[in-house]
């Protein structure tokens, strides 16, 4: 019997120590984000932060935040902010922006939308309302002191006043003794000395040139610092997109760059991929945008014309590709998608039509 309760002892004991191991993970999210307070008033600093899990140091790149409001059902396509953050090394990153102006008028929920790459995060808070005056929350500054006869105010502080020296010219000092300014002996520093400020001090060692060596993706700035290269096929934004939809902040146009930077611009065959499709789009774009601008039904044509490929686009916000594969498979797939769209139906349409005004005729 005291053998067998031994046993048991020893048993509850491992389990209990398994149990705690196992509660005291901490399963750390791939990118969080978070506001300093729930609730917010007009004229208040909204102060966010988060941390990115899987920082590449080699090549960093910029989270894209947005602000949109109020939510109705859960959800909002009114942008109210877009800023860009760079994260720090240790994968830290911290943000603000304030309730105030035209925008900040509706009482409610809105929510902070972060994208780092192909990851996602999101926070919710509550606006209390307000006038849509830029009004900003802070105390005014006290006044400062008043300071007495032969007292100077200098860092917010009387101080006693006193008289600077004269200034003098090349060639002369200052003398203290007689307070006027003398001729300056010639001071000669001996070798490997220089002069600094009337004294001999040592001569700085030269700096060796040494060449920067930078990881993959990252070039020397003119400091010598490694710095993500820029991307050669980041000419611009989506103008016909831009001049159809009438601002870059239009759902639709954040949408196009969306995929763009989070999706395509992950993996090395959409990366291939942008790069041919820029060469021919920013051939034409151009003048294509500069033709909507001039003429408001061609502009109409065109806004009615891309709205089906913008909700094809919109799927790959809603799928997780994690593979050269899986960016392949959805892309040919998003394609053939388009080119039914916009051949194909028309095609068996314009066929169904004869077909039945020949049978018409006969």
């Amino acid at each position: 019997m005291r053998v067998s309760a031994r046993i048991a002892l020893l048993s509850l004991i491992l389990f209990s120590l398994g149990t705690s191991s196992a509660f005291a993970q901490v399963d750390i999210p791939p990118l969080s984000v978070k506001t300093e307070l729930p609730l917010y008033d007009q004229g208040d600093t909204v102060v966010f932060k988060g941390h990115v899990k899987n920082l590449d140091a080699n090549n960093m790149i910029d989270l894209t935040v947005r602000v949109v409001g109020p939510l109705v059902n859960g959800t909002s396509s009114n942008i109210l902010q877009v800023k860009q953050i760079t994260p720090q090394l240790n994968g830290d990153y911290e943000g603000f922006f304030i309730v105030s102006g035209p925008l900040w008028k509706t009482k409610g929920d809105y929510r902070i939308l972060v994208n780092y790459g192909p990851q996602k995060a999101d926070t919710t808070f509550f606006f209390n309302g307000g006038t849509g005056a830029s009004v900003i929350d802070t105390p005014p500054p006290p006044p400062p002191p008043k300071c007495g006869p032969g007292e100077v105010l200098q860092n917010n502080v009387c101080v006693p006043f006193t008289q600077p020296p004269p200034q003098c010219g090349t060639g002369t000092v200052y003398d203290p003794v007689s307070k006027t300014c003398v001729v300056a002996q010639p001071v000669q520093c001996p070798p490997g000395q220089i002069l600094s400020g009337g004294i001999c001090v040592d001569e700085p060692p030269k700096p060796i040139d040494k060449p920067v060596v930078c990881g993959p993706g990252t070039v020397p700035n003119a400091q010598g610092i490694c710095v993500p290269a820029p991307k050669a096929d980041d000419k611009g934004g989506c103008l016909i997109a831009t001049a159809a939809f009438g601002s870059e902040l239009a759902p639709q146009v954040q949408l196009l760059r969306e995929v763009r930077d989070n999706v395509l611009l992950s993996t090395h065959s959409g990366t291939g991929f942008m790069s041919a499709f820029n060469a021919v789009y920013y051939s034409f774009s151009p003048t294509v945008a500069d033709w909507e601008r001039d003429n408001p039904v061609f502009k109409e044509l065109v806004k009615t014309a891309i709205t089906p490929m913008l909700s094809t686009l919109s799927i790959l916000n809603y799928v997780d590709i994690d593979s050269e594969g899986q960016m392949l498979g959805y892309g040919i797939g998003i394609i053939l998608l388009n080119i039914g769209m916009y051949f194909v139906v028309p095609a068996v349409v314009i066929i169904k039509v004869r077909g039945l005004l020949q049978k018409r005729r006969l």
